[in-house]
């Protein structure tokens, strides 16, 4: 038997008013149809089915990867049209087939299970997940007789007395696999929305059953930015929830954005205004914050990031970054070191116990250990075509102001004077200096004017 889930994410998003397709808006950095991917149960649901127009397919796989089957919607003939598309994927009719909006991000993963288990163990053909809603305007509306769904009406087909009513349609249903390319056949060969799926199941004589979930919140669509903005919202105050009772000290929590795919352990401080997203993952004894963010990083044991931006990279234990410092694009810093105020780091590596300390660049650098930078190193890694690398040893000591002209090699216990520029390799227990003789002209100072009374 093979479960199936269908993600229907083929709108253009023009309520959004821009190009980007709906589906692949950003969600605190994370694309919002992975929202709805991560929430199905792979083991309960094996294959996924995306259904997309033509111009986004390339993006749909780049985010959820080649586990999905593509199903392309050409031509933009409705909700129901884009089902039709995704079911004739279908190659195992023993099962059922989950179908989701890509635009509903806040779905709950152990609601689905339980909607599953009630539709299936009561054997319908067709499962309609509904929830109530104190304000339902524009979501279609579950109509009712004894009881039973027998219509979802939107909200420009509703009756008089309809207006009323606050259970609503979530765009989640649930369909027994030997049937539903019969059930879509039957419906409108044209432009055909999938809630009228609920009345031609009753005409054909099919068992149609609804789970109402208690959580309406999850099940919130985005059609423009407001929206978009509540529902980022609520994830913030999902996500900081979850970390505070795992106990992480977050301080002022309704000033802090963690994004659902960070892992924090417990025993973390987070300090306000902080922002961290990606696949961070931040052991214990760290401070993060204030005012800082960390992307797809990596930060050790007790290590502290303040002031600062750290993105793609990895924080030793015991070491400090920051005040605004910057470290980007796969630089790791080892245990023990310190990466002070306005230095900024990419793609290096910073060896155990080394300190940097203030107003310095390097780039493309793999530095060892115990190495004392002075304040205003440059490692000049760009001659205007090229990235070039340089290599430092251990327990090398530059002096402030020093220019490293790469491609470069410095050996194990050097020493560099203040005011060099190195274009040369040099090698273990060397000492270096590169700069021009001081010239001194007594009393020729009173020939300008700025020291004229």
């Amino acid at each position: 038997m093979t479960n199936y889930a269908i993600i229907l994410a083929a709108g253009q998003g023009k309520r959004m008013k821009d190009n980007l397709p709906k589906c692949l808006h950003l969600i605190l950095k994370k694309p919002m149809v992975k929202y709805v991917y991560d929430a199905i149960d792979r083991d309960l649901f094996n294959k996924v089915i995306l259904v997309s127009n033509e111009e986004a397919k390339d993006q749909f796989v780049t985010i959820l990867g080649d586990e999905i089957t593509l199903a392309i919607q050409k031509d933009k003939l409705g909700t129901g049209d884009a089902l039709r598309v995704g079911a004739s994927k279908l190659e195992d009719l023993d099962g059922y087939t989950l179908v989701l909006p890509g635009d509903v991000p806040l779905i709950d993963y152990e609601d689905l299970k339980v909607f599953y288990d009630t539709i299936t163990t009561s054997n319908a053909d067709l499962g309609v997940l509904t929830t109530t809603m104190e304000d339902p305007t524009n979501y279609g509306r579950i109509i009712r007789k004894n009881n039973n769904v027998i219509a979802i009406r939107e909200q420009f087909d509703l009756n008089y007395d309809e207006f009323d009513i606050k259970e609503v349609n979530t765009g989640i249903y649930l369909i027994k696999n030997t049937i539903i390319n019969d059930l879509l056949a039957k419906m409108s060969s044209g432009k055909c929305y999938l809630n009228t799926i609920v009345e031609v199941a009753l005409k054909t004589g099919l068992k149609v059953l609804s789970y109402t979930s208690s959580k309406p919140n999850c099940y919130l669509d985005i059609n423009d930015y407001y929206t978009l903005s509540i529902v980022e919202r609520q994830i913030k105050i999902n996500t900081n929830k979850k970390h505070l009772l795992n106990g992480v000290n977050i301080i002022s929590p309704e000033t802090v954005t963690i994004s659902s795919e960070v892992e924090i352990e417990a025993g973390v401080t987070i300090y306000p205004n902080t922002f961290i997203t990606g696949k961070s993952y931040i052991h214990q004894g760290a401070e993060i914050g204030p005012d800082s963010e960390l992307h797809n990083s990596i930060v050790d044991n007790n290590a502290v990031v303040r002031h600062s931006l750290v993105t793609d990279s990895h924080v030793g234990a015991n070491t400090t970054v920051g005040p605004f410092a910057h470290l980007r694009m796969n630089t790791s810093v080892e245990a023990n070191c310190r990466i002070g105020n306005f230095v900024e780091i990419k793609n290096s590596k910073i060896g155990e116990g080394t300190k940097i300390s203030h107003l310095t660049y390097l780039g493309d650098t793999t530095c060892g250990k115990n190495v004392n930078w002075g304040c205003g190193c440059v490692t000049v890694n760009y001659d205007g075509k090229f990235k070039n690398k340089t290599y430092i040893g251990d327990n090398v000591f530059i002096g402030c102001n020093t220019n490293l002209i790469a491609p470069l090699s410095v050996g194990n216990n050097v020493f560099i004077a203040a005011g060099s520029t190195i274009t040369d390799d040099i090698p273990d227990e060397a000492f270096s200096i590169a700069r021009t003789r001081q010239i001194t002209k007594e009393d020729y100072a009173r020939k300008y004017s700025y020291t004229k009374k």
